[in-house]
């Protein structure tokens, strides 16, 4: 007795069949693990307002934690001038003749820790999820563009990288360029090979 593959009389281009009661699109390729269905794999890509939202719950929610930090970073820090005034020359003049260390090195210290632990928590949420706290509210994943899996924690950090540093500068062109594009990809989702689609 011979057996038949899994995928037998399917259709070409199909991995296994969908779920019963739900149509299959060309183009969907259904993955499952053991009897449960994970879904087709090339998603619904999402627009430009769902990303915009996403993006300003992420500032508020991550700006939030990070305040924590830099707010009281920043007090130390101005209490290590607070016996300095600026001379006639805009020079720096304290009255102790040195700035305070302590006060300044503790300063520093918390806001670059801040600094640090949020990005990180951003990055490693993108990376291992494609899922970031803001991002999760709206319903919405980052993911490769071939595989549909998260990006793993060294793309996301490029991605973030490039999206600072390049993709915000000159009027946005990096993010609005998914407006038009037929991928509904920013410059920053084009470098690293992702795509945004809904959950």
């Amino acid at each position: 007795m011979t057996s038949e593959p899994l995928n037998a009389g399917q259709p070409p281009g199909w991995g296994q069949w969908p779920p019963a009661g739900q149509t299959p699109e060309p183009g969907n390729t259904w993955q499952l693990r053991g009897d449960e269905s994970l879904g087709p794999v090339n998603g619904e890509r999402v627009g430009f307002g769902t990303r915009l939202g996403g993006h300003v719950l992420d500032n508020l929610l991550y700006g939030f934690v990070l305040a924590l930090f830099v707010g009281p970073g920043i007090t130390l820090i101005l209490r290590a001038f607070e016996k300095c005034v600026t001379g006639p020359d805009d020079e720096l003049i304290c009255t102790s003749g040195v700035v305070e260390g302590t006060p300044l090195t503790g300063g520093i210290a918390l806001t670059v820790l801040g600094i640090v632990l949020v990005g990180g928590l951003y990055v490693r949420s993108l990376g291992r999820t494609g899922q970031t706290w803001g991002r999760r509210m709206v319903g919405v994943q980052v993911v490769d563009a071939t595989t549909r899996k998260p990006l793993g924690i060294r793309r996301a950090l490029g991605r973030s990288l490039f999206a600072w540093i390049v993709s915000g500068q000159v009027l946005s062109l990096g993010y609005l360029w998914m407006l038009w594009d037929k991928d509904k990809q920013t410059w920053h989702d084009k470098v690293v090979g992702s795509i945004v689609i809904r959950v």
